[in-house]
């Protein structure tokens, strides 16, 4: 248990940087472009775990990668769509909490066994994550109907990837993972053909936020090194469900925004009550 404790808080730790660095660069870069490069440089990181950590391959294991890619990288793209739009320390808390209840349900539907503590551990988990979402000031920062909404989704199809990774074989290791970024690598380069062909202006919501005091190059290192973080993760969590139950290893990784609150408020100086 320590070890599926131990990746679950890991995965949120790494989780969180990747989220906020990749939110940064998605506010200087257009979104799809600065998402698809995370994505370059995940897929890359995650095949050189395949070649140390391996695993048994099996369809069922490809399968589970894929339709995690799917869901991954339209919350992904949503999340990063509403955290550039801001503000982090508002939003992050609201995806998360959606995040982690999805799986939760799903476990309690399909009757997955866990015990009293657990279950107190698990109430204790997500009430922290309600706790990390600010109250609105008046005249303060505050949720828009469209960021709500976007929140909404993101949270719903991030929580539904968890779920569809939890299908791979215990044994398949860091496979399903090398498939959900491989997938997810793919639909962004298509997307990044698409805004091309359509023109960056008709697609509003792809658009970066403006941000002009972030320097280009910062913002193309924010993006490579939130890939890297973004495949880190991904092993976590994959060896996690392995191990582990999904509503436990789901809870601990939305307690990310921990990570992207605080490197908000010391990095962009959102403030904080």
């Amino acid at each position: 248990m320590l070890i599926v404790v131990a990746l679950g808080l890991g995965s949120a730790i790494v989780y969180g940087a990747s989220d906020f660095l990749g939110a940064v660069a998605a506010r200087r870069l257009h979104l799809v472009t600065a998402t698809a490069f995370n994505y370059g440089i995940a897929t890359l990181v995650i095949l050189v775990a395949l070649f140390v950590l391996g695993g048994v391959w099996s369809s069922a294991a490809i399968w589970a990668g894929v339709i995690t890619g799917v869901l991954a990288v339209i919350g992904l793209l949503a999340f990063y769509g509403v955290l550039a739009v801001g503000p982090m320390s508002l939003l992050s808390p609201v995806i998360a909490l959606i995040q982690s209840i999805v799986p939760v349900t799903f476990a309690v539907i399909a009757g997955q066994q866990l015990n009293a503590l657990d279950w107190i551990a698990i109430v204790v988990a997500i009430v922290a994550i309600l706790l990390l979402a600010p109250p609105p000031r008046r005249g303060g920062e505050h949720i828009s109907r469209k960021g709500a909404l976007l929140a909404v989704f993101s949270g719903l199809m991030l929580g539904a990837s968890l779920v569809s990774l939890d299908f791979a074989p215990t044994d398949s290791g860091v496979i399903p993972a090398v498939w959900e970024i491989g997938t997810g690598f793919v639909l962004l380069v298509i997307a990044w053909l698409v805004v091309r062909a359509v023109g960056h202006g008709r697609l509003t919501f792809l658009e970066a936020a403006g941000d002009t005091t972030t320097p280009v190059r910062r913002a193309w290192l924010a993006a490579g090194a939130s890939g890297l973080l973004t495949a880190i993760a991904d092993a976590f969590i994959v060896y996690g469900l392995h191990l582990g139950s999904l509503a436990i290893i789901s809870v601990l990784v939305a307690l990310y925004p921990v990570v992207t609150v605080i490197l908000a408020r010391f990095v962009l100086k959102e403030r904080m009550t």
